[in-house]
């Protein structure tokens, strides 16, 4: 693809996904992968003269992606996630805009992927949400998925959101309001079929919850000293005790954003370094998948000069520590990593956009990475 970037080291290989026809500005927001060739990426594009979004899918078969559609049924579908229990099993969640109706309220949808076709299906509305939709979706099997979210009532007020899929039917689950209030969910990991982490944040920082099978309830999660506004974006978890979960805090020196990292060791949160990027003045993490305790990968963004220039950013656990593994390039394509997911080897795909040498909207990018 003409003004791809290359990365910056040998391990990290940029490929060239097809871009819908007929659309401009696109991105990756999410991908999953069962295997190391079977992967679904889900995205984003809008078309010419139009400012609605479309949504779109494609699939890694091992030495292609393709592109695959997603139905929009009777509004506009706005999907966040999706996770892959095998390569003709997918859900995918998200929010499905009634553009029917007064004010075009939005409420939570999920996508169910075959193989070969999508299936929408509406899920249950929280009593009293004027708005609500899911920003992640985990599944230790096909009959125990947990979604989660947020919804907003009609005073506006923010309140968590769960449900959970027991094989026939979405369900909503009560979620205890944050100690800080309001708040939103934005990862989740299931690692077992009574054992999910929730993260994200809430008007004091940021904010753990945990489902045991029966009830969720809030973790403690520490703050960044001398940071405000910390949020977590993601969570990868290997096991009930061990897991990893990644995004942002500003700093209360120079109001620069700084990426943000905490482990579970199975009875704590506990911050974790993260490495200084040279020139960089904000970076976040908004994607992290992990293979084990002692391997994962997350990917982000990075801006410098003001926020006048930014590209994607990998970073790698080894059990010790957080270290810069690829950077793509800051000149002249602005770019992002969005999602990322890692099988055994590991093998990972990486997914989000960049923008080419000749300008214009977003494209997408995606790239893979291989120890083998």
């Amino acid at each position: 693809v003409a003004g791809t970037p290359a990365v910056t080291a040998s391990a990290w290989r940029m490929q060239a996904p097809p871009e819908p026809a007929g659309t401009i500005d696109q991105g990756f927001d999410g991908v999953s992968c069962s295997s190391s060739s079977a992967c679904l990426a889900i995205g984003s594009n809008s078309f010419p003269g139009n400012d609605d979004l479309g949504e779109f899918a494609e699939t890694w078969t091992g030495s292609r992606w393709r592109v695959r559609t997603v139905p929009n049924g009777t509004g506009e579908v706005y999907l966040e996630a999706v996770t892959c229990r095998g390569a003709r099993w997918c859900v995918a969640v998200g929010g499905i805009q009634a553009v029917s109706e007064p004010g075009g309220y939005q409420v939570p949808v999920a996508d169910g992927w075959n193989g070969s076709t999508w299936k929408q299906v509406k899920l249950p509305v929280p009593a009293g949400a004027a708005n609500s939709a899911l920003d992640s979706v985990a599944c230790s099997g096909t009959a125990a998925c947990t979604a989660i979210g947020q919804s907003v009532n009609g005073g506006e007020a923010q309140s968590l959101l769960a449900e959970r899929w027991n094989g026939s039917a979405w369900k909503v689950q009560p979620v205890p309001a944050p100690p800080g209030g309001g708040g939103t969910l934005e990862g989740v990991a299931c690692p077992a079929a009574r054992a999910c982490r929730a993260v994200g944040y809430d008007n004091e920082g940021v904010l753990a919850e945990f489902w045991n099978g029966s009830s969720w309830a809030a973790v403690p999660a520490p703050r960044p000293a001398g940071g405000s506004l910390p949020a977590l974006s993601a969570v990868s978890c290997t096991a009930a005790g061990s897991c990893e979960a990644v995004g942002t805090y500003q700093s209360d020196r120079n109001l620069n954003w700084y990426s943000l990292a905490e482990v579970w060791n199975g009875s704590r949160w506990r911050i974790q370094a993260t490495p200084a990027i040279s020139g960089a003045t904000s970076a976040a993490l908004d994607a992290v998948s992990c293979v084990s305790a002692t391997d994962c990968e997350a990917g982000g963004s990075v801006q410098t000069k003001g926020g006048s220039v930014s590209f994607g950013v990998l970073e790698n656990w080894n059990g010790s520590k957080w270290s810069v593994q690829d950077k793509l390039p800051t000149r002249p394509n602005p770019s992002r990593v969005a999602g990322i997911s890692c099988t055994a080897g590991p093998v990972c795909e990486a997914v989000g956009f960049h923008v080419r040498r000749d300008g214009g909207g977003g494209h997408l990018l995606a790239m893979r990475y291989s120890s083998r």
